[in-house]
């Protein structure tokens, strides 16, 4: 409750009414006397949607963690070395989103909620008194979208930028307003609080100059379409040396005419890096300086144009120094359109945040597989911030599926309990009120994923299995008692449960998404076009996958008996989907019981073969497909897994033999793996296909689910 972390604070805002995508500055002071030296002090701090903190000019702290307005999570920070003896002048910017249709942030009301202590005493609170206002550097009320999943991008005018942070000064404060319709009850974080690193060294791969063609009030379209003339770096920047650049100076030809809107440049990080904006740049005159950031260079720019990967800065004439401290960038490359003739860049890049991990070192003998398995840690790195990402680039977004593979993965990679537990817990407040699960957790947009739900009960069972720690599965066991009862009232006469349906909120959709993998027929979107009541073999599969693990919780918690009717259930199923499901003629799996086109899945076939629905069936037609993933088809249309699913391939096979199919495993691993590190992957990618792909999708080059060779090589190298 709030007495637990707050004595005097209230929930506060400035006097106006928030609107979407707003920045607010507070700014306080407190008095320290001398003669106090070895206190220590603790800001204790929650906001809606997030917050950094300045104390005596100096970044102290930032980062809220995602949170539900029913379940409001505060930090505890140490910020003793911030705090001199006399005045201490504090400055808080919060950057509240409102925003309602999100698959990374779940709307609530704006506020702030602070207090600063020496252990025995509150030195500084929010509350009325508290000054507040409008912020002067960020642009309010853009309500520009980086992509539907991550949520608004930022505008920074550093014109009007009055040094509020530096000095805890400026004008246009006035009084708060008590906000007294927010959550009083808190929670401490659940984990590590990130770590901001030093700058990452940057080297210039492109430069030149550039005109809009046709502009229209969209930047990131802008940088898509515009015309740009290459120049070598000896003609722009008077040097061919780009390597690590510290102080480099722009500057147009004279010959150059007023046909080109400014000058263009694109970093590189080196490597796949998430982290904050950080850019220190003079220019001989006011300006806007718009920021593109992605993963694929491969069209000699990044594809600012496919979703909104950028934000923009309102520079003044003579130097610029800004650091963002809110949008998290995931990227390899950065790119700035500078509109000024001359330019003198003392860093343009970014300052990775980072989750406190501790790294196993993994030596197995094979120079390939350790080269593998380091960057599948890195991948997990880039994916795991407050919560588990499954990409640090357009999306952010805690996914069931994609983390289970994170967490798995974890537990070999790292020495790291903490943060799968808090994800775990983050997952159980989303449940819904049919019983599923959300999509992603905290979200305003949800469309649930049916058989994500059925990997939460995997998910659980795994930590407890390799943690030891079984208080999580008491403490939510009515949410998983609440979701397996939805799955077990969906059951039919066959044997086996229906699909998910309600009513129609777009196109291809009834109330949720009946996804399995990226693959047609399996991906749930064409659902509009079909018989609206019909059976899935891959989701009663799950469900078994589901029944088995929660037998093994409950196992754990002690209740025997919930745990034998779970294995029943599991087996009644599994030998319903072989009857329903199984094709005699084909000898393989229909992954839809009303609907045959010819069109067979890879990944139906291993999961009706791991959940033991092909026992007693005739599998040398299956096992074959399953091996070779598809390129032994008979004949027949058979669209492989993708990597995200490879888990239940591989497992299926190791089901039915592990020594014979061990080593087939190995060896596409790395034959896949070393495909992606061919072509210059720092880390693992969503789709092998990569940059690759068709010009108009947008797969992340980082991914949280394709980290998968640790555990098997964990698994299978012993």
């Amino acid at each position: 409750m709030t007495d637990q972390f707050f004595s005097k604070a209230q929930w506060i805002w400035r006097a106006e009414q928030a609107g979407r995508d707003e920045f607010c500055d507070f700014k306080s002071a407190f008095f320290v006397a001398d003669g106090t030296e070895g206190e220590a002090y603790t800001l204790t701090i929650a906001s809606d949607s997030n917050y950094t903190v300045w104390i005596n000019g100096r970044l102290a702290a930032w980062g809220q963690y995602p949170d539900y307005p029913d379940y409001k999570v505060c930090d505890k920070v140490d910020v003793t070395e911030f705090v001199q003896a006399g005045e201490n002048r504090v400055a808080i910017t919060v950057w509240y989103y409102g925003l309602d249709n999100c698959s990374a942030y779940y709307p609530g009301e704006a506020g702030l909620i602070y207090e600063i202590s020496d252990g025995d005493d509150v030195l500084d609170y929010s509350g009325a008194h508290t000054l507040s206002r409008l912020s002067r550097g960020h642009l309010s009320g853009q309500c520009v979208s980086i992509s539907g999943q991550l949520g608004y991008t930022f505008h920074y005018d550093a014109k009007a930028d009055d040094g509020f942070s530096l000095t805890a000064g400026g004008a246009g404060f006035a009084p708060s307003r008590p906000v007294p319709n927010i959550s009083t009850d808190f929670h401490l974080r659940p984990n590590k609080k990130l770590i901001l690193k030093e700058r990452c060294p940057t080297t210039y791969v492109n430069m030149g100059v550039f005109k809009y063609i046709e502009p229209i009030d969209q930047p990131n379209a802008n940088m898509q379409r515009a015309a740009l003339s290459h120049r070598f770096p000896r003609d722009l920047i008077g040097t061919s040396d780009v390597t690590h650049p510290s102080t480099t100076h722009f500057a147009m030809r004279e010959q150059e005419d007023a046909a080109w809107d400014g000058l263009y440049f694109i970093v590189d990080l080196g490597a796949e890096t998430a982290g904050f904006l950080d850019l220190d740049i003079e220019v001989s005159e006011d300006c806007r300086i718009d920021v593109g950031f992605g993963e694929h260079l491969s069209d000699g720019r990044i594809r600012t144009g496919q979703c909104g990967f950028y934000c923009d800065v309102l520079a003044k004439a003579g130097r610029n120094t800004y650091l963002h401290t809110f949008r998290r960038l995931g990227c390899r490359y950065l790119q700035f359109f500078v509109h000024a003739r001359e330019a003198t860049v003392h860093y343009a890049g970014l300052r990775p945040t980072v989750y406190p991990l501790k790294f196993k070192d993994y030596q197995s003998g094979n120079l390939l597989r350790d080269t593998i398995y380091k960057v599948c840690q890195d991948t997990l790195l880039h994916c795991l911030h407050e919560h588990y990402e499954d990409c640090p680039w357009r999306e952010q977004c805690l996914y069931i599926m994609d983390a289970r593979n994170q967490m798995l993965c974890g537990y070999y990679a790292f020495d790291e309990y903490e943060a799968p537990r808090a994800s775990l817990e983050l997952m159980a407040h989303g449940l819904r009120p049919e019983g599923l699960l959300s999509l992603c957790f905290p979200a305003g947009f949800d469309l649930p994923i049916p058989f994500f739900s059925c990997m939460y009960f995997v998910a659980m069972n795994e930590y407890v299995q390799y943690s030891g720690d079984k208080s999580l599965i008491e403490q939510y066991d009515g949410v998983l008692e609440t979701v397996m009862n939805t799955f077990l009232s969906k059951m039919q006469p066959s044997g086996v449960i229906d699909h998910f349906y309600g009513a129609k909120l777009y196109d291809q959709f009834y109330g949720f998404w009946n996804f399995y993998e990226w693959q047609p027929t399996m991906n749930g979107y064409d659902e509009g076009n079909r018989e609206r009541t019909r059976l899935a073999a891959p989701l009663n599969a799950f469900l078994c996958l589901a029944l088995r693990a929660y037998a093994e919780i409950s196992d754990t918690l002690g209740k025997t008996d919930r745990a034998e009717d779970c294995r029943t259930r599991a087996a009644s199923i599994a030998r319903a989907i072989g009857e329903v499901f199984y094709n005699p003629e084909t000898k393989l799996f229909e992954t839809y019981d009303c609907i045959s086109r010819g069109e067979y899945s890879v990944l139906t076939q291993a999961l009706c073969v791991l959940c033991g629905a092909g026992e007693g069936k005739d599998l040398s037609r299956i096992l074959p497909i399953v091996a070779t993933n598809g390129k032994e088809n008979f004949g027949l249309t058979v669209y492989p897994a993708t990597l995200s699913m490879y888990c239940f391939r591989f497992d299926a096979l190791l089901a039915v033999d592990r020594e014979k199919y061990a080593p087939v495993i190995l060896r596409e691993i790395d034959e896949d793996y070393f495909y992606m590190l061919r072509q210059g992957a720092t880390t693992f990618w969503e789709r092998i296909i990569g940059a690759a792909t068709v010009y108009d999708e947008v797969p992340s080059l980082c991914h949280g689910w394709s980290a998968l060779p640790i555990y098997y090589y964990e698994l299978l190298n012993k």
